[in-house]
């Protein structure tokens, strides 16, 4: 069974963007939002419910969208952690068993299809009692939508953004990451993470689940939130080593013409793996992990 869970907030109509490309293949898509319209930072947002639930109701032909309301933002945590607890009780909701998949709404999958027939290469239909591992996929960043089109990140060949997007036996430490054995795909997935209108941009980085940690400073905040304000499609080519907490793992951008998402879909050029096939194959043996550690700790 495929299980799509979302965690919903400000920025649902990014949705319009994301389930569709989901739809077919899934079995069971939940739809996690805060029942107070409340972000993880504890600060109210603005949210057209009417808008919404139009939008779930033409687009659930198949009755497979379950929608959970519930308090996820707990005075006593931080955005991280309220950003982790939301995951774990979506994980919760929607029952044991199956593949677990959470993407959040302005995630989305080129190539979802390919996505699940990697999931039942390794098991059909897990039970939630196998040995528990994540099944990842690299990630594009869409750094700003321009005038014309989007600037996209381009991560240094060796440091791609490997985001785990599945796993059998969910058990959430921070975000989706869970210490279990990571399997990696070449299922590429767009993520439109700050191309946005400056109020937007300038709510989702005082508000997101990283916002404590990678931007914990006020001054640091509103410098990063001016240099993404004069990047454009002039000028974009001297942007180099700009992640807001690893520099260098966002080398440099690119641009694509583009209108709207559906165009950016179409037209972006997809990075090279920086893995070949056999090397893929080895870095997702367990086997062949558990004895590279081995000859480490034998060569100390």
């Amino acid at each position: 069974m495929i299980k799509v869970g979302f965690c919903v907030s400000y920025d649902w109509e990014f949705l319009k963007n994301s389930i569709p490309r989901i739809y077919k293949e899934a079995d069971i898509i939940c739809l996690a939002i805060d029942k107070d319209r409340i972000s993880w930072g504890g600060n109210l947002y603005a949210f057209n419910n009417d808008a919404f639930y139009q939008f779930i109701k033409e687009i659930d032909s198949q009755n497979k969208i379950d929608i959970y309301e519930d308090d996820f933002h707990l005075k006593q945590l931080s955005n991280m952690q309220n950003d982790t607890r939301q995951r774990m009780k979506l994980a919760e909701r929607m029952g044991k068993g199956g593949w677990h998949i959470q993407v959040d709404s302005d995630e989305y999958f080129l190539d979802f299809s390919s996505f699940v027939k990697e999931l039942k290469k390794i098991h059909k239909n897990p039970t939630g009692n196998e040995f528990p591992i994540n099944v990842c996929c690299p990630f594009i960043p869409i750094f700003k939508k321009t005038e014309m089109g989007y600037l996209y990140v381009v991560n240094n060949e060796k440091s791609l953004e490997i985001i785990p997007m599945a796993t059998n036996r969910p058990k959430y430490k921070r975000a989706r990451q869970s210490g279990y054995f990571n399997i990696y795909t070449k299922q590429y997935v767009i993520h439109d993470t700050w191309a946005r209108s400056e109020e937007e941009m300038k709510y989702k980085i005082d508000n997101w689940g990283h916002a404590a940690e990678e931007l914990n400073v006020t001054d640091i905040r509103n410098s990063y939130y001016n240099l993404w304000k004069i990047v454009n499609e002039y000028n974009y080519q001297f942007f180099f080593n700009f992640h807001p907490a690893n520099p260098s793992t966002w080398e440099h951008l690119e641009y694509v013409k583009a209108s709207n998402t559906q165009e950016l879909i179409q037209n972006i050029v997809v990075p090279k793996f920086f893995l070949s096939d056999w090397e893929l194959k080895l870095k997702n043996s367990l086997y062949y992990s558990r004895l590279s550690k081995l000859f480490q700790f034998l060569q100390i």
